[in-house]
């Protein structure tokens, strides 16, 4: 949220792990418009002081509260159609409504603007370059939601507030809780061109201090969970990367994520109080993955979810990694009009609906050809790990239908179709 970018830099803790995966949900975010990739937040603090920030920012939003994250949602409207429903293929260019997002309900615990109940729910984005919001279970955060009425509230990683134990929300706190300011709510905030050297040095000084301060009050409220993972073929000296998806829900695109040490230890980031899979994954040589969840299984109805206490930290876990076997997907895709299809603007996706929804297979189909009655064509995805699957094309521009198709990958070939409906 705005806050944690401009003024103590706590986006050097909530930044998103930077790891190169062998696959990631790159599709997702394809869906939205370019113009939301660069997401960048504007700054209302140059020339004015934090109280008149704080003012400013409570007049301009439609609902205001102290609340806790209850359950996340991903809602999208190709993920929530019905094995074999036909939904728009052109998903990049259909209008906002159907781009995919998150909707997290809140427990309220104290309201500052808005006539708000028990629970509220906000709109944001997966992250990852959409402005999307990242929030922690079992954590208290300030929110300004804006939008359009009280039921239709969006937040944003450029929103004002944050985690209520960070100075970046003392300010608005007690401007909310009409409290008297303090002297440094009422000092105006200078850009950094008007300081000295001296001034930039003591600013960087202090900026380091609210690090510090923020890292050790927000472990006392966030746990850790560590361990060892046991590779059974330690030829394989691929990255092996562990998703920790809350048993409440997770964006399928900003969650934590953790690299596997050399020697086979990991601990995860900061965590909220609740329970998390674990979902490990590793590439091998071959371009095969294997993807499982702790302590060893596809489905998550066996896996078990590990606890995370406030102040503390779960260590000892032991994964065994074995290798996986993978499967392939085959089939033929279908459509009643080739006049609008060119060399690369088809492509089938193929993408996990289990672990952390990063796995995902995608080839393009040319329907090209010197047969204009011909309008099959044959395709295939080797090396598919087990798992609940949903099958699609999509097609960048012109009004097109597709298929939706789910499968279960399990212990052999798999077989479908796929249709491109052209709507005239």
């Amino acid at each position: 949220m705005r806050n944690q970018l401009l003024r103590v830099g706590v986006l050097e803790i909530m930044k998103i792990n930077g790891l190169v995966r062998l696959v990631v949900f790159a599709c997702l975010l394809a869906f939205a418009p370019k113009s939301v990739l660069a997401c960048q937040c504007g700054s209302l603090i140059h020339g004015k002081t934090p109280w008149e920030v704080a003012k400013l920012e409570a007049e301009s939003s439609v609902a205001i509260f102290e609340g806790t994250p209850q359950r996340l949602e991903l809602q999208w409207g190709l993920w929530d159609a019905k094995d074999g429903e036909l939904v728009p293929a052109n998903i990049d260019g259909s209008g906002p409504s159907s781009w995919p997002h998150m909707l997290v309900t809140f427990r309220v615990q104290r309201a500052y603007k808005g006539e708000l109940g028990a629970e509220v729910q906000m709109r944001t984005g997966l992250g990852g370059g959409d402005c999307g919001a990242r929030f922690a279970p079992g954590v208290t955060y300030l929110l300004y939601g804006s939008g359009p009425s009280l039921r239709e509230l969006v937040v944003n990683m450029c929103s004002p507030g944050g985690w209520t134990g960070s100075k970046d929300v003392e300010t608005n706190l007690r401007y909310l809780r009409k409290e008297r300011p303090i002297l440094a709510d009422l000092i105006r905030f200078k850009h950094w061109t008007e300081l000295s050297q001296k001034e930039l040095t003591e600013r960087e000084e202090q900026r380091q201090r609210n690090l510090k301060e923020w890292e050790k009050k927000y472990a006392a409220v966030t746990g850790r969970i560590c361990g060892t993972v046991i590779r059974d073929h330690p030829e394989n000296r691929h990255p092996v990367n562990i998703s920790f998806l809350s048993t409440e829900g997770y964006s399928p695109v900003d969650h934590p994520v953790a690299q596997v040490n050399q020697d086979g230890s990991f601990c995860s980031e900061r965590l909220g109080p609740g329970k998390y899979y674990l979902h490990f994954t590793r590439a091998s040589d071959d371009g095969a993955l294997s993807a499982l969840y702790y302590p060893g299984c596809v489905e998550r109805e066996k896996a078990t979810a590990i606890a995370v206490s406030a102040g503390q930290d779960q260590p000892g876990l032991v994964f065994k990694f074995p290798k996986q076997d993978t499967y392939s997907v085959r089939g033929f895709i279908s459509t009643d009009d080739k006049s609008g299809l060119t060399e690369n603007n088809v492509s089938i996706k193929l993408v996990n609906l289990d672990g952390d929804r990063q796995t995902w297979y995608g080839q393009t189909v040319d329907f090209r050809g010197p047969f204009p009655l011909h309008k099959t064509k044959y395709f295939k995805f080797e090396n598919v790990v087990p798992g609940r699957y949903i099958a699609y094309a999509t097609v960048s521009g012109g009004n097109w239908l597709t298929k939706k198709v789910e499968l279960k990958v399990s212990t052999h070939m798999k077989f479908i179709s796929l249709e491109l409906l052209s709507k005239r």
